[in-house]
């Protein structure tokens, strides 16, 4: 095998050579990599090692080329180390000397370095997006965020940099702009706050006109609290078919980013995904769009579309109450239990 980033790599780095260098190694990268389930699959299959062949599966690295020696030649000359190349040219890993970080301590991280930025145009592409914010540091990702349904841009992002000392030097910038038009700018840990807040301060002004075009009681406002919230993480399948089963689902969608529950009835065509992690449902998307690849679960054609804005909150509402009877109903049963006693 040989160093990706070895001290004799040829220093002859031409512009495809840097592209197919970055393009890979934010595949195998700090941010990607834990989130990435179909490449952590693969990853353990072989030692680590991933043949050149399925990342030429992907579609921005194969927009740049579709041979496997000019990948693993161009691999050779980063001076990253964080790959290694295999002697006969056909796989490449993350180096074994550069562990990933511990998950739940990485992604607190992660979040402390990104920042979010609004007002791009619509048209705006990631590698302009990319091109913008290498400005002002190393920035390890861009996250295009995007409409439900069209998946067309809504002219935000969330950006990460490498330390905290870029992101908070962009955010710190006067009057920045993109193409003449001035951004909007926090860091995404005070945008996921306030986003939060002003869903939660919602929640809480419907439930009062319910409770008062009912004439109920004032306690209506707390049927979903913001901390059991996770923004982002619900996706909506349709075109399920009639044998269909809750496994199913499973081994089709866990390889893209781990669930927490899938809710779903045998025979409904349609099925929401809740995933673990905030922000989930948008990354699976964005993922099934980079692969080119649609969803098949039992050899239908399946669609995700997010659930968001206020479907979104219906659904916690709905959860948040159905938890409530529970712990209701576990209660009255104590109680019918000490009766008995």
């Amino acid at each position: 095998m040989t160093n990706a980033g070895a001290e004799n790599a040829p220093a002859d780095v031409s512009v495809l050579d840097a592209k197919i260098i970055k393009q890979v190694e934010y595949y195998f990268g700090d941010f990607n990599l834990p989130r990435d389930k179909f490449l952590q699959g693969k990853v353990k299959e072989d030692d680590g090692w991933v043949t050149i062949e399925t990342l030429l599966t992907f579609n921005r690295l194969k927009s740049l080329t579709t041979e496997e020696n000019v990948v693993a030649e161009a691999l050779k000359k980063s001076a990253n180390q964080l790959l290694e190349v295999s002697s006969d040219g056909k796989k490449i890993r993350r180096s074994p000397a550069k562990p990933l970080p511990d998950g739940d301590k990485e992604r607190q991280k992660l979040d402390e370095l990104t920042v979010y930025a609004k007002g791009f145009p619509p048209t705006t592409t990631i590698d302009e997006l990319l091109e913008f914010f290498g400005q002002f540091g190393q920035c390890i990702n861009v996250f295009m965020r995007r409409f439900p349904g069209n998946r067309k841009f809504k002219g935000s992002v969330f950006a990460t940099f490498t330390t905290k000392e870029e992101a908070e030097a962009f955010i710190a910038k006067e009057g920045l702009k993109f193409n003449e038009l001035e951004l909007k700018r926090s860091m995404k840990m005070d945008y996921v706050a306030r986003k939060k807040e002003e869903r939660q301060a919602r929640l809480e002004e419907k439930a009062k006109k319910k409770a008062a075009n009912q004439g109920g009681g004032g306690d209506a406002a707390e049927e979903v609290e913001a901390e059991d919230v996770v923004l982002g993480c619900l996706l909506r399948l349709t075109g399920l078919g009639d044998k269909t089963t809750r496994e199913t689902i499973k081994q089709v969608v866990e390889p893209y980013a781990a669930l927490a529950f899938v809710d779903y009835s045998r025979g409904d065509p349609n099925a929401i995904l809740r995933f673990v992690e905030e922000g989930s449902a948008q990354a699976v998307l964005a993922k099934l769009e980079a692969q080119g690849e649609g969803l098949k679960v039992d050899g239908c054609d399946v669609t995700a579309t997010l659930v968001e804005g206020d479907e979104e909150l219906e659904y916690w509402k709905k959860l948040a109450a159905a938890k409530r009877d529970r712990k209701n109903r576990f209660k009255r049963g104590q109680r019918g239990n000490k009766g008995n006693q």
